[in-house]
């Protein structure tokens, strides 16, 4: 996939989550919050891999960085509210979209040697 096109999906996801994370206006879904925020880190940590190629170290502390940053901004949010769970969730998220990429790569450069 094009890289500038990779890239362009990752700064719009940034945007997004910090838009949803921000927002005065609490979007309610069928799901945990926990839930959410473990599969927004999943997503947000494979784009930031697949897209600028970054260590399996910096995209896990880039992604905590962001994680913790906005669960700190919404300590000061009056209609947020800021949770050592989320951070957990994310981390968690964060860990498991390395550790599935990690997978998914090894499994395509054996497949890739094998032809």
């Amino acid at each position: 996939m094009n890289v500038k096109f990779l890239k362009a999906i990752f700064w719009f996801y940034t945007v997004v989550i910090l838009y949803f994370s921000f927002s005065p206006w609490v979007v309610q879904t069928p799901v945990s919050d926990k839930v959410n925020h473990f599969i927004a880190f999943f997503v947000y940590v494979i784009l930031l891999k697949e897209s600028y190629n970054t260590s399996y170290w910096g995209s896990f502390f880039y992604s905590t960085f962001l994680c913790i940053f906005i669960e700190s901004v919404q300590y000061f949010l009056p209609y947020r509210t800021s949770e050592y769970g989320d951070i957990m969730a994310g981390i968690l998220g964060i860990t498991s979209g390395i550790f599935m990429y990690f997978v998914i790569k090894l499994t395509y450069m054996e497949l890739k040697e094998k032809e």
